[in-house]
């Protein structure tokens, strides 16, 4: 990272956290490195801990959700607002759903389960699949300007199912 004098990290929270404290080990100060921004993904995390791997990296940290699944990373991603991440629905339709009806649950900030449908593609559709994860979304226009839905960062799950350090743990 260092000597590539990168611009932007991409890993798990988690990670992100790890490497603030091993600059900070080695006496890296945060503006030291090149870093701008990280794209951060695949696990939760809190505002807490947003906070605390942007003052150790020097950086603006963003959320990301995705789905191996649906495509990976990529399904929603946060803007400069921070405020919900903006579904990439020109490929994704996401449906909000009761987890035990699995009826639609309409209106902005109804939790429920997440639904995703994929538009383009081809080899593996994937129709009305059942995420597990908990959240919801809005459809008021974000302040950046874009109009996509903005859905909430997950909020649980449906399940027992919990992922820790990669695992899935039931």
């Amino acid at each position: 990272m260092m000597d590539l004098e990168a611009t932007i990290l991409s890993c798990t929270p988690s990670y992100a956290a790890y490497i603030g404290e091993a600059l900070a080990e080695q006496g890296i100060r945060p503006e030291d490195n090149k870093l701008k921004a990280g794209i951060f993904g695949a696990e939760p995390w809190t505002e807490e801990m947003r906070r605390s791997i942007e003052k150790s990296l020097g950086i603006k940290a963003y959320d990301i959700y995705g789905l191996t699944e649906t495509s990976g990373p990529g399904v929603a991603y946060e803007c400069e607002e921070q405020k919900g991440m903006h579904i990439n629905e020109d490929h994704f339709i996401l449906e909000i759903v009761d987890p035990e009806t699995l009826e639609p649950i309409e209106g902005d900030d109804k939790i429920g389960e997440l639904v995703f449908t994929t538009i383009d593609r081809e080899g593996a559709p994937l129709i009305r699949y059942r995420t597990r994860d908990l959240g919801f979304a809005k459809r008021t226009t974000c302040k950046c300007g874009r109009t996509f839905l903005r859905l909430s960062k997950p909020m649980g799950r449906s399940d027992d199912m919990l992922i820790i350090r990669g695992v899935n743990v039931f």
